[in-house]
């Protein structure tokens, strides 16, 4: 108990706003399911990344502004600033873990982040299928550290915060999303490098995903924005 306090409070003087903790049994228990974005693989086990690893750090870091929505594209592959600069104050608690003398991994990108938020007590699966914390909304975003520590696992987040609403789902431009998913294949963000230069699709990108500098764009927040949760941290109200 007293590592797992002290990763956390490590984390959460390091950056975050949102720290818990899994096991690695209770994700790799999860069956897998293949990633449409931009990977275009199946999720992994845990044990892919590391032997004998016992624990999954989860962050969540406040999307606060605009500028964490950032996107730039440039020779055919894109770059979020914003993930960069939760990989520093991440692998802040990745080095308080090593110094340890535990092994630790960041962000193992193919272990669902999603799943292991709501495993980890952050929020619940949200039907814009993004994770929705009761203060922070969905505007916040995910790395993770996984170790051979044994860390204390929180309990999941086991409350839908979404009930019977669906603005999120009325208010997507294309109608990528039902409820609890989203269409890899039609979200903007998703299809946005082969439709960007496409005439029919000029209105909704000006709209909802606009150019802010010749490779830089602002992803679309749209199903974001109409969540009740999170408005008065992100400066909606």
């Amino acid at each position: 108990m007293r590592l797992t306090e002290e990763v956390k409070r490590t984390a959460l003087s390091s950056g975050a706003e949102l720290v818990g903790i899994i096991s690695t049994e209770s994700i790799d228990a999860v069956p897998g399911h293949w990633v449409g974005w931009e990977v275009q693989e199946y999720t992994k086990r845990s044990t892919d990344f590391m032997d004998d690893p016992r624990s999954i750090v989860v962050l969540g870091y406040h999307a606060w502004d605009d500028v964490h929505e950032i996107a730039i594209h440039k020779g055919g592959k894109t770059e979020y600033p914003a993930y960069h600069r939760m990989r520093l104050f991440a692998r802040r608690a990745l080095r308080y873990l090593q110094s340890l003398d535990y092994k630790a991994v960041i962000y193992p990108y193919l272990l669902s982040q999603k799943k292991m938020a709501q495993l980890a007590g952050l929020g619940s699966f949200g039907k814009n299928s993004l994770i929705i914390n009761p203060k922070y909304g969905p505007w916040f975003r995910l790395q993770s550290i996984l170790t051979d520590a044994e860390l204390v696992p929180d309990a999941p987040f086991e409350e839908d915060l979404c009930g019977d609403c669906e603005d999120c789902l009325e208010a997507c431009p294309v109608g990528a999303l039902t409820p609890y998913k989203v269409d890899p294949d039609k979200c903007l963000i998703g299809v946005y490098m082969s439709i960007q230069d496409d005439p029919k699709f000029k209105p909704v990108l000006a709209e909802h995903m606009p150019m802010l500098t010749e490779n830089s764009v602002l992803m679309c927040t749209t199903c974001q924005k109409v969540c009740p949760y999170g408005r008065e941290e992100r400066g909606l109200i």
